[in-house]
């Protein structure tokens, strides 16, 4: 099917927009959720909890991991240290360094993201089935995988833009 130039209905949508608008929707959800629970994140944020996920870092690690400045990842960090996700600890290999990591509050919201995220997943299973869906992952990472990203993806490393990976 062609679209049509002046689309009305989700149906005569390409498929870039429907997959931007989707994940806008899953997006929504999350932050639904986080703000169910009384915590005010944005997606954003999401880019440093996925690199603190795996241990502490430094500012000039976070800064690099997600192809930004160190300006940009202290204003995160700072937002989230006062949100009470986040604190800085003394460093284990320099006592003059601070490094980030993830604190109890930080952890719970972790959790409460991917319990958004699977009832997501499991209101899209109830609308598609489990071939449909089945296909739709598999279609989606299909797509990933062909962008280059899935070593990104497992290594926690999706960068805070393509353009910042230089895609």
């Amino acid at each position: 099917m062609t679209p049509r130039t002046d689309p009305r209905s989700p149906a005569d949508l390409d498929t870039a927009t429907l997959l931007s608008l989707a994940g806008t929707i899953a997006n929504d959800a999350v932050l639904a959720a986080f703000r169910d629970e009384g915590i005010e994140l944005r997606p954003a944020h999401g880019y440093v909890f996925q690199r603190l996920l795996t241990g502490e870092k430094s500012i000039t690690d976070l800064a690099a991991d997600l192809g930004m400045t160190q300006q940009g990842a202290s204003k995160h960090v700072l937002e989230l240290e006062r949100m009470g996700m986040v604190s800085r600890v003394v460093s284990p290999d320099d006592r003059r360094a601070r490094h980030v990591r993830l604190t109890d509050a930080g952890r719970e919201a972790i959790d409460v993201a991917r319990a958004a995220r699977a009832a997501f997943e499991e209101r899209l299973r109830h609308l598609l089935g489990d071939d449909v869906l089945r296909v739709t992952r598999d279609a989606l990472a299909a797509l990933l995988d062909d962008e280059g990203v899935s070593a990104q993806i497992a290594g926690r490393e999706i960068p805070w833009s393509r353009r910042a990976s230089g895609k």
